[in-house]
């Protein structure tokens, strides 16, 4: 229970590049007790809305841009971490725009803390280059009730 998910509806299993998904919170999980059906039946609530994505394979976002205007509604996979850590903690993102990005973590950042950012496929990278980018956290917003916080990075020009 309140568990953070990610979901993809309508999935299209036949696309060739990453779906929008929308985060959601398990709020019921029943175990199925007829045989030959999937163990578990899960309930979520969806917490935001699906952003849609016009084609994203050439790195352009054409996605609904928020009220704010300050980025795009969109998950993609990233991988992030601190710069004298080696191992990376692996989230998804809740706005992607130019130069800055919001994501859902449950782990702790600090305003101002050095962080090493770099896209779960290359391909779907919506800043330009390759490798990891270094990025600053700028935001860190918290909701009552729940373990996870949502961190605002600017990337930092090189």
């Amino acid at each position: 229970m309140g568990h953070p998910v990610w979901v993809t509806i309508p999935f299209d299993p036949e696309a060739s590049g990453a779906q929008p998904e929308t985060l959601a919170r398990v709020v019921r999980c029943l175990r199925s007790k007829t045989e030959g059906v999937l163990p578990w039946t899960v309930a979520t609530h969806f917490e935001g809305v699906a952003a849609q994505p016009k084609a994203r394979r050439t790195g352009n976002l054409d996605a609904k841009q928020n009220q704010n205007g300050s980025g795009n509604k969109i998950s993609l996979p990233i991988h992030v971490r601190p710069e004298n850590v080696p191992w990376y903690e692996e989230a998804m993102t809740l706005e992607v725009s130019r130069d800055k990005l919001k994501f859902v973590t449950n782990r702790e950042y600090v305003f101002g803390q050095q962080l090493l950012v770099s896209f779960g496929s290359e391909s779907e990278s919506p800043w330009s280059g390759d490798g990891e980018w270094k990025a600053q956290v700028t935001g860190i917003e918290m909701e009552a009730g729940k373990e996870s916080v949502c961190v605002t990075l600017r990337k930092k020009r090189n």
